[in-house]
């Protein structure tokens, strides 16, 4: 094992031992606290814009990161069910579960502070749709969960180890891809530092600059912040990229996404060097195109961009007009619609629009919450959810 460890770490990292170099002004950028607020200006509150006839119909489900909630909203921005955790400091992702179930990443807030989260205070949770906690794991999640194609659940959490190799000083931060059953149990773990590690033919590892948002400095190589199962078995027939075994994930401090294969435990594809700064959110669209948040973290405007991950070519972007009119440098989502819309968080302004593929935008709402006075809340993510499944959990309720 330590011979193996060694070879990884001499594939991912530079075999120069000595101390990381001063951080650049991007590293500086990414150590920065993920915003939690922004100044209410003059746009509005709530929905402002509605197109019903280009608009893609249905519920959008958005997370407050600092409030700990997670509201379900109507096409006209009036809530129709909301869920919170008054213990929690934070929460970093909800995800809304077919059968009306929530699952949550949150922060408890016992023990926080400041930004300085002890690795203890973090869990992921399930809520019933009337708010009931039905379990509560503290493991170290962060960013993202999701229910797979099988049944049980994948989400991002993270081990602190000391690498010598990477850094003297600091531990490094390895993100895994974790496994838990229906009960939010652990089932498995693949660390990205091994499946990156071992094939830097796929992708060539940063070492990048230390971040102290922990409880102690550390150093955070991937901060990863999307995962995603493959689950489209009519792509799987014609590439192996698309395999039921792979998992898209999305590294804001690679400035890249890869897919990982869960069975051989190592990367079989990436993307994204020189062409993203900061990511978030990526997904495989039923094209087997990729959707990509791309945030320009350090070129001051943020865009979406469609990717065609066996060309490698952009196929589609959404920028605004000016570029820097829509930029977030932290978060963000995008979520390809049925109709060919795309719902977009711009996630530090608290706001969530839809644009056409021509870049028009037809549904426009910004979070009506506040953290503190004059301060709107971010938006994590919003999702956009299909209206026969919502209004038959509205319509009889679950439990």
């Amino acid at each position: 094992m330590a011979a193996l460890l060694l070879a990884l770490l001499a594939a991912a990292c530079s075999a120069d031992p000595e101390p990381a170099p001063v951080a650049t002004d991007l590293e500086r950028l990414r150590s920065l606290p993920y915003v939690g607020q922004s100044r209410i200006g003059d746009e509005g509150t709530g929905l402002v814009h509605r197109d019903p006839a280009r608009s893609s119909p249905g519920y959008t489900l958005y997370t407050m990161q600092m409030l700990a909630r997670a509201d379900l909203i109507d096409e006209y921005g009036e809530v129709v069910r909301s869920w919170s955790d008054p213990d929690a400091a934070r929460w970093a992702r909800a995800e809304l579960l077919p059968d009306g179930d929530l699952l949550a990443i949150g922060v408890d807030a016992e023990g926080v502070d400041g930004l300085r989260v002890p690795d203890g205070a973090r869990y992921v949770m399930r809520m019933t749709w009337e708010g009931r906690v039905r379990w509560k794991r503290r493991i170290t999640a962060h960013h993202d969960v999701e229910l797979t194609p099988a049944g049980d659940l994948l989400v991002l959490t993270f081990k602190r180890k000391r690498l010598p190799r990477i850094h003297p000083q600091l531990d490094v931060r390895d993100d895994h891809v974790t496994r838990l059953d229906e009960q939010g149990n652990i089932v498995d773990e693949i660390s990205l530092l091994e499946a990156l590690g071992s094939r830097p033919d796929v992708l060539s590892l940063s070492r990048g600059g230390p971040n102290d948002l922990g409880v102690r400095p550390w150093l955070d190589m991937f901060h990863a912040n999307s995962v995603e199962s493959m689950r489209r078995p009519d792509l799987a027939r014609t590439h192996s990229l698309y395999s039921g075994n792979n998992v898209l994930v999305c590294m804001r401090h690679q400035n890249a996404v890869a897919m990982i294969d869960a069975v051989r435990r190592e990367a079989v594809w990436a993307w994204g060097s020189g062409e993203l700064s900061g990511p978030h959110d990526a997904q495989v669209l039923a094209n087997g195109n990729i959707l990509i948040f791309d945030n320009g973290l350090g070129r001051g405007w943020s865009r979406v961009v469609e990717l065609n991950p066996l060309t490698r070519s952009v196929v589609w972007e959404y920028r605004a007009t000016p570029a820097e009119a829509f930029y977030t440098a932290s978060k963000g989502s995008a979520q390809r619609l049925p109709g060919g819309t795309t719902l977009i968080a711009d996630s530090d302004g608290g706001r969530a629009f839809e644009v056409t593929p021509e870049g028009e935008i037809v549904w426009d709402f910004f979070c009506p919450h506040e953290v503190e006075p004059g301060q709107r809340a971010a938006i994590v993510r919003a999702v956009r959810h299909g209206r026969e499944s919502i209004d038959g959990l509205l319509d009889g309720g679950k439990e």
